[in-house]
């Protein structure tokens, strides 16, 4: 009986206890309810982050551009920028090997030209295509718009048409000392006799090309339908082009485009110049304004590796700026 009395006790202890617990957690519920909150804070709007395109390379704004002179001191006051060349290796004749040292670029511009010197180590200077083994040196830049895909690449595409700008070191000899034809060549060689060159032929010598007659032209396509490159007589050696892909290169009617090679002490020094305003940009042609920014890349012809065409050495897509 006694041990009764106490259980209830005991059990009327807990239940006391229990009570008050609840009471009091109750009363911390309902002071955290009529105590002031603070108000919350505005939530903030993320500012969107612009992302400025790297430059690779900046042309820089003087009074004249030095458009035929790889040596002008004016090229100090452009930055130099150290460009990779790759291996070609998509459409053959492919070329796997890669030079050890990178292309090196500056570019100058004025009111009326953009020029780039190009410059690369070369152990001889190419400059004669005769003789079937014969390669030339070569280089070139592609000029197209910027943002542009990365198939621009491969000569561009229809909704971003490259201009290519290409200096032919054979092209600047002919320029330079006239059309190096035969002659040059085969110093030994003699004519046969041919109806249209009656009266031509000197010493049994045949006579240089530039001096066929009209009616002897006919019989050497090339040149009589106007194909640049069979030309003998030629003003520049930097031809400028136009292509939307692989296979499309053409040359575009006017034929302003500039620049001069210089090989010295195993490195060429190459100028490549056109005017800022196009002047076939019906036919696709770039224009170029300051502060705009364009996309490039570069290529190289080693002729003493056999490159020619296809077999070649570009560059990827670079980011071009006009100061």
């Amino acid at each position: 009986m006694t041990q009764t009395q106490d259980e209830k006790k005991r059990r009327r202890r807990v239940f006391a206890t229990a009570a008050a617990l609840a009471a009091a957690a109750a009363g911390v519920l309902a002071f955290s309810w009529l105590w002031p909150r603070p108000k919350p804070k505005p939530t903030e709007t993320a500012t969107p982050t612009v992302t400025t395109p790297k430059v690779d390379v900046v042309a820089v704004r003087v009074d004249e551009a030095p458009i035929r002179d790889p040596d002008s001191p004016l090229w100090e006051q452009a930055k130099e920028s150290s460009i990779r060349l790759a291996e070609q290796a998509i459409v053959p004749p492919i070329k796997t090997d890669v030079p050890g040292k990178p292309l090196r670029v500056r570019a100058l511009y004025d009111s009326e030209w953009i020029a780039f010197r190009l410059e690369w180590e070369d152990e001889s200077a190419e400059q004669h295509t005769i003789k079937i083994r014969q390669f030339r040196d070569s280089c070139a830049v592609l000029l197209t718009k910027h943002p542009a895909p990365p198939e621009a690449r491969f000569m561009g595409t229809k909704e971003t048409p490259a201009t290519i700008l290409h200096w032919r070191a054979d092209w600047q000899l002919d320029v330079e000392k006239g059309f190096q034809d035969l002659e040059v060549a085969f110093p030994n060689v003699a004519s046969d006799y041919y109806p249209m060159m009656m009266g031509k032929t000197r010493d049994g010598k045949p006579p240089k090309t530039t001096e066929f007659p009209e009616e002897a032209r006919l019989w050497i396509p090339g040149w009589s339908i106007g194909n640049p490159v069979s030309q003998p007589e030629k003003r520049s050696p930097v031809e400028k082009l136009v292509a939307v892909g692989p296979g499309s290169i053409a040359s575009l009617p006017t034929q302003d485009a500039e620049g001069w090679g210089r090989w010295e002490n195993g490195r060429w020094r190459v100028v490549i110049a056109k005017k800022l305003e196009a002047s076939d940009g019906d036919k696709g042609e770039i224009s170029l304004e300051p502060g705009q920014l364009y996309t490039v890349a570069f290529t190289v012809w080693f002729g003493q590796m056999g490159d020619r065409g296809a077999r070649k050495n570009p560059s990827f897509l670079h980011t071009l700026k006009l100061e």
